[in-house]
């Protein structure tokens, strides 16, 4: 064989070898998590920056009532609570241990399904209606846009439960699982300056 034709030889890699998952920043899907996050996040920091921009703008505050303080504490704990069990999940998932990851992911489940009724508490306690000030629309417009964010979370934690106890699971799936955590750790703590501030204002000020 020719020097010439020996060149021309395609080259060829062996990569039988190589695992066909990986976790966190190995992880491309851990990649695009992360920035569709952050492109969301943005989203709700200008949402927080505008409702303190129209707080700024009223002598009186809150201007149409103070929200029930209650049900935006029990959620935000609710909230909270479910990180605890996601997080074993989280580890549960990357040592690829299918009955812990069961077990925790279901019970972080559950927890993020019991907001939803809390939630809906919340906007139907609401004592103003969208479209009555700047600051009505403000506080309908974060909390819708989370609403939006928050059923995507759970809807996902849903079929990823049900698909860890109907199976086939396969290797895969468990890197789904960490991407998911990750991206519920996100819906819950994104919202929490709103937590505190919705909670607080009218209170302490």
């Amino acid at each position: 064989m020719s020097a010439v034709s020996r060149a021309n030889e395609p080259i060829t890699l062996d990569v039988s070898a190589l695992p066909t998952v990986a976790f966190g920043k190995r992880s491309p899907m851990w990649w695009g998590i992360v920035l569709f996050c952050v492109i969301e996040g943005m989203t709700l920091a200008l949402m927080y920056a505008s409702y303190l921009y129209v707080r700024g703008n009223f002598d009186v505050w809150p201007p149409s009532g103070s929200m029930n303080p209650v049900p935006i504490v029990v959620e935000g704990g609710t909230l909270l609570a479910s990180l605890v069990p996601m997080w074993f999940c989280r580890k549960a998932a990357v040592a690829m241990d299918l009955a812990r990851a069961r077990r925790w992911l279901l019970l972080g489940t559950v927890i993020g399904v019991l907001a939803v009724p809390i939630r809906i508490w919340w906007i139907a306690s609401l004592p103003f209606l969208w479209n009555e000030n700047a600051y009505a629309s403000i506080v309908w417009t974060s909390i819708g846009f989370h609403c939006v964010e928050g059923t995507a979370g759970v809807l996902e934690n849903v079929f990823l439960s049900i698909l860890l106890f109907r199976g086939p699971v396969e290797k895969k799936h468990f890197e789904d699982i960490e991407v998911n955590v990750l991206f519920w750790a996100f819906v819950v703590l994104v919202w929490m300056p709103f937590i505190v501030t919705f909670a607080t204002d009218g209170v302490l000020r």
